[in-house]
């Protein structure tokens, strides 16, 4: 069964500046000191001779070469230069260095490290190898490994198939002698022990295991498939029992393989940062040192994982070596490798954006919970969620068997609390110890179903078509009437919200709706006409969006991202009843990532019939963010109402708005003749690409008269003039919407002389205070009450 697992502690530095590290998260790791560079990097190694530890890592155009005689104070000891290129990849054999470039003709580059660190050279090894019946020049390869004999594998080059070649460094290091080659299919990583070559066979999504006891004549000894069908590299543990493989792609996995009956492999566990599971980020490089995997995450940083037991991997601790808040954290951005092989706690890990890091890591072993989970005539209870209730995120679902494993980077006292739909929640106190299994069996009493009766009429007695929705924190029934406005269904006990929605009668929402032993077990009602929506359910709004633009409308819970310290896209849905809103794309890390991009996207109610409605008006809360970019930003929303013949705008905010905006009140028969077939468009954009623009939509409902509600509301002709003091700008708001031509306003300092003017295109806009010196002033607009404001 899948087994998806994060533990979160996290120390938050907000220090932005484009291209550089503007959030560190850490979790039992420090920064000890980094590196950056002028140019990208890629992977990093490092290497001990005279008791000096040195960390060797690819630039775009170089390999550099640190010494670490203080790890909080490198020094550079020598680059050599080369080809420029994307990857490059290193490894160390007694007194030197091999470095692969994956682009140029570099082939493999050797660094004599016999008298560092004074005196450091390199050379091109471009020898011609005859493969089958082609004589070529080694240029190129991907990646290499040296095992504990001295032989160097060279994974992806330009010769043959693009398979393995091996070669023997023992006679002369400079000139290493062609052995033979595993060339059944391209490779894109080797690892080597033993005489077992783990070769990742990345475009056909496997992991080959050859015997390289000949090394002449490889032979295949087996294969299996990952779980993301794209094997970037592989990693066995030290006593070659187990082996460990990452997919390079978005949301892959670190697999745990039990290889002990080859060629059958066994998959025993698998491992993502739970946290990140709607990100897509991506995984890279694992290595096992000393029953823990480290491993790079790109734009996620070095995640350590606790693997003493194959079966059950735990996440101890991580450091994030890449967080730019604007950008997708779905990309090869961020953390490329993790060298953890230092002799100490050290790790060196390479950040493609922002270079080297020495991080001191406290390898922590995990807490482990297992266990098997059966209902009360003793059969297994499959898709159970098992929680360990803590600051620290975590779950497991138990599989086909009922069986479970998971655990927590902590010690100590915790409760396990487990939970089904179909039973009742089961909480159990455990303690736990780094190192050990507590193993617990929870029984389960499954609950009972009463029959609930639901009946809707409207106020005319007619039967009303409409959705329910009952929910709680562990699960939920979405359901819907009949034609004769009544549902009959067997539902299990509970305590549930209850919404009932139907477009064109007025939303019903109860805080508690008990279903047992002793409740009514009923809900009936009737429901005035109106039109409202909470978006709880869904009632036939549409979307129209540009095609092939991204962050269009989407009905979500939303999920907040952040643009340097402020909101972009909201947390939390409006403060109507229920979680859900729409909003423009939804949350994935970064607010570049999944904001309004190339186009337009427009939200379309379902037609409304107002032609009835004595003065109908228009209310809905809405949020807007627009930011970024090189030039002034630009960007709108637009809320307009046609009826199919006439459309005309009725609101349009460009102004940011950093909470949900509440907008009452607007009187529709001002604006367009109501018919039968009204319909509502709320318009969001950003053509000129190279802003960040997300929106959000909620709480709407139509009114027939003037609304009671006491809140922000634009229904008069107020000014409202926020921030008040000011600094850089104002922004000012009118309450009345509607003008049909532009509005004259000028500033007035306290004597009275004019220091500014200009006119209002709508009722929202920017004023630019700068240049005003400190004091009161008067902001005096035609046609309505004077406003006073303060320059700071």
């Amino acid at each position: 069964i899948m087994k998806i697992k994060f533990i979160l502690a996290f120390t938050l530095f907000l220090l932005f500046k484009s291209g550089v590290i503007c959030q560190v998260s850490t979790l039992n790791s420090e920064l000890v000191s980094h590196i950056s560079f002028g140019q990208n990097s890629s992977d990093v190694w490092g290497y001990k001779k005279d008791n000096i530890n040195y960390a060797i890592i690819g630039n775009a155009t170089k390999t550099s070469i640190f010494s670490l005689e203080d790890p909080s104070l490198p020094i550079l000891r020598y680059e050599a230069n080369g080809a420029q290129s994307v990857w490059r990849d290193i490894k160390s054999y007694k007194d030197h260095l091999y470095v692969t470039t994956d682009q140029g003709s570099d082939g493999l580059v050797i660094i004599d490290m016999t008298n560092a660190p004074e005196i450091i050279s390199h050379t091109n090894f471009k020898p011609l190898i005859s493969l089958g019946t082609e004589v070529t020049e080694l240029q190129r390869c991907h990646n290499l490994y040296i095992d504990e004999k001295g032989f160097v594998y060279l994974a992806g080059c330009n010769i043959g198939k693009r398979g393995v070649l091996i070669f023997d460094l023992n006679i002369d290091p400079l000139i290493p002698e062609f052995k033979g080659a595993a060339d059944l299919t391209y490779s894109h990583d080797a690892f080597t022990r033993g005489d077992t070559l783990y070769a990742s066979e990345i475009n056909i999504g496997k992991l080959s295991i050859y015997d390289v006891t000949n090394k002449a004549l490889p032979v295949l000894i087996g294969t299996q498939s990952t779980s993301r069908s794209f094997t970037h590299n592989a990693w066995p543990s030290d006593d070659g029992k187990f082996v460990f493989t990452t997919d390079e792609k978005k949301g892959g996995y670190i697999d745990a393989y039990d290889i002990t009956d080859l060629p059958n492999f066994k998959l025993l566990d698998k491992f993502r940062p739970l946290e990140r599971e709607n990100d897509g980020v991506i995984p890279h490089n694992t290595h096992y040192y000393d029953g823990y995997l480290v491993t790079s995450w790109y734009t996620d940083g070095v995640r350590i994982v606790d693997a003493h037991k194959p079966d059950n991997l735990i996440e101890v601790a991580y450091y994030d070596t890449w967080e730019d808040p604007s950008a997708c954290h779905t990309g090869f951005f961020g953390c490329w490798g993790a060298f953890p092989f230092t002799g100490s706690n050290l790790i060196y890990a390479s950040d493609i954006n922002n270079g080297l890091f020495v991080i001191e890591v406290d390898y922590k072993r995990a807490c482990y919970v297992e266990g098997i989970v059966k209902d009360t005539d003793g059969l297994a209870i499959p898709n159970a969620k098992i929680h360990i209730l803590s600051n620290h995120l975590n779950s497991e679902i138990s599989s086909p068997a009922g069986e479970f494993k998971t655990g927590l980077a902590y010690d100590g006292n915790f409760i396990v609390e487990v939970s089904h739909p179909d039973f009742v929640t089961q909480n159990i106190a455990v303690e736990l110890i780094r190192g050990e299994v507590t193993y617990i069996n929870p029984v389960l009493l499954r609950k009972r179903t009463f029959d609930v009766h639901f009946e809707l009429l409207s106020t005319d007695d007619e039967p009303i078509k409409a959705d329910i929705l009952l929910s709680n924190p562990s699960f939920s029934y979405e359901m819907q009437t009949d034609d004769t406005g009544i549902l009959n269904q067997q539902l299990f006990s509970s305590d549930y919200e209850l919404f009932v929605n139907s477009w064109g009668y007025e939303n019903i929402y109860m805080p508690h709706f008990v279903i047992g032993e002793g409740a009514e077990n009923a809900f009936s009602a009737r429901i005035s006409r109106a039109y409202a929506d909470n978006f709880e359910t869904q009632l036939g709004w549409q979307v129209n969006s540009t095609q092939g633009m991204s962050g269009g409308w989407v009905r979500s819970i939303p999920k907040q991202t952040e643009y340097l310290t402020k909101i972009a896209n909201p947390g939390v849905d409006s403060d109507d009843p229920g979680n859900f809103a729409y909003v423009t794309g939804n949350g994935i890390r970064g607010a570049g990532c999944d904001d309004v991009d190339n186009g337009i996207s427009v939200l379309v109610s379902p037609p409304m019939d107002l032609s009835e409605f004595s003065s109908p008006k228009l209310n809905y809360d809405v949020w807007f963010f627009n930011a970024g970019g090189s030039t002034p930003v630009n960007d709108t929303l637009v809320v307009k109402l046609t009826n199919g013949q006439t459309e005309v705008i009725v609101d349009k905010i460009f102004a940011t708005t950093q909470v949900w905006k509440k907008v009452r009140n607007i009187d529709v028969e001002s604006f367009i003749s109501t018919t039968d077939s009204l319909r509502l468009l709320v318009e969001v954009s950003d053509v000129n690409q190279g802003h960040l623009v997300e929106a959000g939509f909620d709480n709407f409902f139509v009114t027939e008269t003037i609304s009671s509600i006491k809140e922000d509301v634009h229904t008069s002709n107020t000014v409202h003039v926020y921030p008040n003091p000011a600094d850089n700008q104002i922004i000012v708001e009118l309450e009345d919407k509607k003008f049909i031509k532009p509005l004259k306003f000028r500033i007035l300092n306290i004597l009275g002389v004019i220091v500014s003017y200009g006119t209002f295109d709508f009722h929202t806009v920017h004023i630019n205070t700068t240049p005003l010196t400190s004091g009161l002033y008067l902001l005096d607009i035609e046609g309505r009450s004077p406003v006073k404001f303060i320059k700071q």
